[in-house]
């Protein structure tokens, strides 16, 4: 059986310990446990910042409103259109029985759950997705995991999805554990159809599926999908008439978040360079994300189709990111399998090692926590785009791309791998 898209047809009774194409790492014991002890190690890094600086690390203020919309969801049907916690229900009704089910748990539990499911939800994440770059299960495919994850867990965008209590990482999971299914796998779509029925933006991979070929995967993915908006439906009538009839569109109950510099996004990014109701605003976002969609999708499926599964998924994650009207720097998570990608491919024996091993390194040092200069309270390590530069600082010249930062970035990738890809020719890899 084929156990990726890249791997040539094998047959159910080979006998051989590992498929063709896929490579299986020695690793030692010694190796294995220090990997273990490091990962060990970061977490309790990561939860003993959570604990010494709660109120900043740990305030759980999206996760308060998961619990807040799950608390009132049966009282009445305001469920889109009064606030919780503070801030707006942005989710599915099927997503909001979730949150309900959530609050059978002791109030005090909840965050340690869900930073429990987030840590967990960034290894699934993380095993399968070297598992996509075509790595077979051993010893040294879970040391290469705990090693990235212990990086991964003083990444700003993950240490913020586990701040807020945010759901990113878990759908991360779902869909990276999804691809990593083999083709035949009569499952595969249910994982991912069941991240896009939480988020909508999840749902551009199963436009990558059917893109690619994989057309059982996308029904099975879609009819995922349309079971959960039935059972929604069915539980919540009102909810759901007010957010599948306009509700999951309207991205204007954020106010002028929309144009903060936490949205990560095109969208984001062309509020901050322009006036607010400047039509020019509106133009120029809009003509970008489609720009910027159709040649993602292009990119990514040329991508898959040449069996280089990995790059196309994450061409796929990274489209979604920039194009997108609100993608908050804790929706960066996919930072974790992208280092993946560059490392894999700074392990080939051809190929643009060095560069992709710089990128790497570069990712990291974009993405990771450092300490603020500039802060007094509290001292920890927060991502550069929180830096608070002041004005009378030379470096507040630079205060644009600081804001932006993740944008750019992936901006820039995006460029290099669309390049890279449409001018070679078309075929497989």
């Amino acid at each position: 059986m084929r156990t990726s898209p890249a791997e040539p047809e094998t047959r159910d009774d080979d006998p051989k310990p590992t498929a063709p194409g896929r490579r299986k790492l020695p690793c030692p014991p010694w190796l294995l446990a220090g990997a273990v002890a490091l990962f060990a190690f970061s977490v309790h890094l990561r939860v003993s910042d959570m604990l010494a600086w709660e109120p900043f690390r740990a305030h759980m203020h999206d996760l308060a409103v998961y619990y807040s919309a799950g608390q009132d969801l049966w009282n009445n049907t305001g469920l889109y259109t009064k606030n919780h916690a503070g801030l707006p229900f942005l989710y599915s009704p099927f997503a909001a029985l979730f949150a309900s089910a959530m609050t059978l748990l002791p109030l005090g539990s909840v965050p340690w759950v869900m930073t429990g499911l987030s840590i967990l939800s960034v290894l699934v994440a993380i095993w399968c997705a070297w598992g996509i770059a075509g790595f077979a299960v051993s010893s040294g495919r879970l040391a290469l995991t705990l090693g990235v994850g212990a990086v991964a867990m003083h990444l700003e965008p993950i240490q913020s999805n586990i701040a807020f209590g945010q759901v990113n990482a878990l759908l991360m999971g779902l869909v990276l554990l999804d691809f990593a299914l083999p083709k035949e796998n009569r499952l595969k779509g249910v994982a991912l159809g069941l991240a896009a029925s939480v988020k909508l933006i999840p749902g551009v991979f199963i436009l990558y599926l059917l893109l690619t070929g994989r057309i059982r995967a996308g029904v099975t993915a879609i009819s995922t999908v349309v079971a959960t908006i039935a059972i929604g439906t069915a539980f919540l009538p009102v909810q759901s008439a007010q957010f599948w009839t306009g509700g999951f569109a309207d991205s204007s109950r954020m106010g002028a978040y929309l144009f903060w510099h936490g949205n990560q996004s095109i969208n984001g990014m062309a509020g901050q360079a322009f006036v607010f109701d400047q039509p020019a605003l509106h133009v120029t976002r809009l003509c970008l994300a489609a720009l910027l969609g159709v040649i993602g999708l292009i990119v990514a499926t040329r991508l898959g189709r040449r069996g280089m599964e990995l790059p196309g998924v994450l061409m796929t994650a990274l489209t979604a990111l920039l194009v997108s009207p609100i993608s908050w720097h804790h929706h960066w998570v996919w930072v974790a399998p992208f280092l993946v990608l560059l490392i894999s491919q700074a392990m080939r024996p051809i190929g643009p090692r060095l560069t992709c091993a710089a990128a790497a390194v570069s990712l990291v040092l974009i993405t990771a926590c450092w300490p603020d200069p500039y802060a007094k309270d509290p001292p920890g390590s927060i991502g550069f785009l929180w830096w608070g530069i002041p004005q009378d600082d030379p470096a507040h010249a630079l205060i644009f791309v600081v804001h932006n930062l993740y944008t750019i970035a992936g901006l820039v990738a995006f460029v290099v791998v669309a390049v890279a890809t449409l001018r070679r020719p078309t075929g497989p890899r």
